[in-house]
């Protein structure tokens, strides 16, 4: 290994570590999201790094534990971006708000509270036609995809909002 790699390995004995300062985007990944999930931290410095928007953990592998953790990385990376989005726009940093929750839609199109942040993060920053088509789009895309429509929370969402919205591409009147 220290012919391929120098430096990233050290044995010692019989056991083998990896070298002091050696970055394992996991690692940060797990940390970032720890932080952002906390709702006690600031929003400051909270942007997500690379490995969070990343693709999936070891792609190509499909051993048991790999798929689990893949699984739990990939809900543990749409649940951060989503809380981070909610905190972005609370601190009136709508432009990094949408970022985020367009990536945690991005990385999850059919997830409805993926959704659901994104047209929150639109109405805070008075935007209702970004907000109605964020809806109209993931109610169009569960029609096709799953042929079922938006949950209750989220046509609850849209009437809270004064946003009547009814069958594909059309608005109810105001």
């Amino acid at each position: 290994m220290q012919k391929v790699a120098p430096g990233l390995v050290e044995a010692s004995g019989g056991a083998l570590a990896l070298a002091d300062g050696v970055r394992v985007d996991v690692w940060e990944f797990k940390e970032w999201a720890q932080r952002t999930l906390d709702p006690t931290a600031d929003v400051d410095g909270a942007m997500a790094p690379e490995s969070a928007l990343a693709g999936e953990l070891l792609p190509g592998w499909y051993d048991d534990w790999v798929l689990l953790e893949r699984e739990r990385l990939r809900q543990l990376r749409l649940h951060a971006l989503e809380v981070l989005a909610v905190k972005l726009a609370r601190a009136g940093r709508h432009g990094e708000a949408v970022q985020a929750a367009c990536a945690a839609v991005h990385a999850e199109p059919l997830r409805e509270s993926a959704h659901r942040v994104l047209i929150r993060v639109h109405l805070a920053e008075g935007h209702a036609a970004e907000a109605v088509r964020a809806y109209c789009c993931f109610r169009d895309l569960l029609a096709q995809e799953l042929g079922v429509a938006p949950t209750e929370a989220m046509q609850a969402l849209m009437a809270e909002a004064g946003l009547g919205v009814r069958g594909p591409g059309r608005t109810a009147p105001h």
